[in-house]
């Protein structure tokens, strides 16, 4: 375990870490609630929108080879500051150009950025902490805490600045968010690296594939309808509310769907992974029906209901049973790309199907185009939670 070279641990040093993964969090869902209007500003129609939403995931996938194995052949300091970096510029794009291109440019830098601050901070963190049992699991809250945290609240902080402050342009939580990240890339500059000189680039080239332990396919695979929904929402949803002269609606509906998901996180980890993953699938598919037909028939508390069952059942029990299951199912030198290749195929459903849907609403309307899209979800869903076994840990 690599310890800190030559300088002492700061007591803070842990909590600026999660910090600095709260600043990658937060530009992430920061401009959630503006994405409907920067595509109708640019009579942009829900294809378009959704593929500026997919550069985020599209990036994470091209880039995870590449991203994953960086921190241990540059040090783990060097990959968060860049992290943060990227999301400062993903903001400040924002701020200077508020529009559909510059959101793609930025979903690019946040993609760069969270694949940079992932795996990094999580190490840096661990070894910070001393590097045992105890000290590793109070890293791993803190690093939790902060990635939750940010992807929960950054959406809501933004929609509460425009309700109230609704002529100005850029949110001021842009502004804020661009003053948190300088003060936190000045702090976490000054915590010592942890990896010594020398040191990186041993063990393994600088590309890691992902890898898929075996009969943890169906697992893996529900992410996909699962996360497909969720982007679903954050995209043609808003897209369609927008185009009904609600424009609120579909960021309120996304951000419910995200801040209760995330909290379900914290209250549902204790069940059996495969069982969590079907119970999931189970809450997925009357939820997605009640959001997808409220986006079409212009309801909105419906839509933020059926956004909250949504969420709970994709963030809840899909997303960690199926994460739990793949990190059982692996054996202990292979389990980092296993949890690599279940990204993939999770940000390969929010990318690809809300693309999909977009097209789809642009070609077809977004009440057949949704109609559809639950009506694929409701055969996967209903395909998967069948194929679902429990799987054995494999041992080393």
């Amino acid at each position: 375990m690599p310890q800190p070279s030559g300088h002492p641990v700061p007591r803070h040093a842990v909590p600026l870490i999660g910090l600095a993964v709260c600043a990658v969090g937060l530009a992430t869902t920061l401009p959630l609630p503006l994405y409907g209007l920067y595509a109708a500003r640019g009579g942009y129609g829900a294809g378009a929108l959704a593929l500026a939403f997919a550069c985020y995931a599209a990036t994470l996938i091209v880039t995870a080879p590449l991203l994953g194995p960086l921190p241990d052949r540059i040090g783990r300091r060097p990959c968060v500051l860049l992290g943060v970096a990227l999301a400062a510029l993903s903001t400040l794009a924002l701020s200077l150009a508020p529009g559909l291109p510059a959101l793609a440019l930025a979903r690019v830098a946040q993609g760069l950025g969270m694949g940079c601050v992932t795996g990094a901070a999580a190490a840096w963190a661990a070894e910070l902490a001393g590097g045992a049992a105890e000290g590793s699991r109070r890293a791993a809250r803190v690093i939790a805490a902060a990635t939750i945290g940010s992807f929960g609240v950054g959406g809501m902080l933004t929609l509460a600045a425009v309700i109230a402050w609704p002529a100005m342009e850029p949110p001021v939580t842009f502004a804020a968010h661009l003053a948190f990240a300088a003060l936190v890339l000045a702090a976490v500059a000054r915590l010592p690296e942890t990896l010594a000189p020398g040191q990186g680039g041993q063990g393994g080239g600088w590309l890691r594939r992902p890898a898929f332990p075996r009969g943890t396919l169906p697992a893996t695979l529900a992410i996909l309808p699962g996360w497909g929904t969720t982007g679903t929402i954050l995209t043609s949803v808003q897209a369609a509310m927008t185009a009904q002269g609600m424009p609120l609606a579909g960021p309120l509906a996304g951000c419910t769907m995200m801040l209760v998901g995330v909290a379900a996180q914290r209250a549902l980890a204790g069940i059996a992974p495969q069982r969590a993953v079907r119970i999931g699938l189970g809450i997925l598919v009357p939820g997605a029906a009640l959001t997808l037909w409220s986006a079409g028939a212009g309801r909105i508390w419906p839509l933020v209901g059926g956004a909250v069952v949504v969420g709970i059942g994709v963030y809840g029990f899909i997303y960690l049973g199926g994460l739990a299951a793949v990190a059982e199912a692996a054996r202990p030198e292979e389990r980092a790309r296993a949890v690599a290749g279940y990204f993939v195929v999770a940000h390969l459903g929010f990318s690809a199907v809300p693309l999909i849907v977009g097209l789809a609403v642009d070609r077809f309307g977004a009440s057949a185009a949704l109609a559809g899209m639950w009506g694929a979800v409701a055969l996967t869903a209903a395909a998967l939670a069948l194929a679902i076994r429990p799987v054995s840990a494999r041992s080393g």
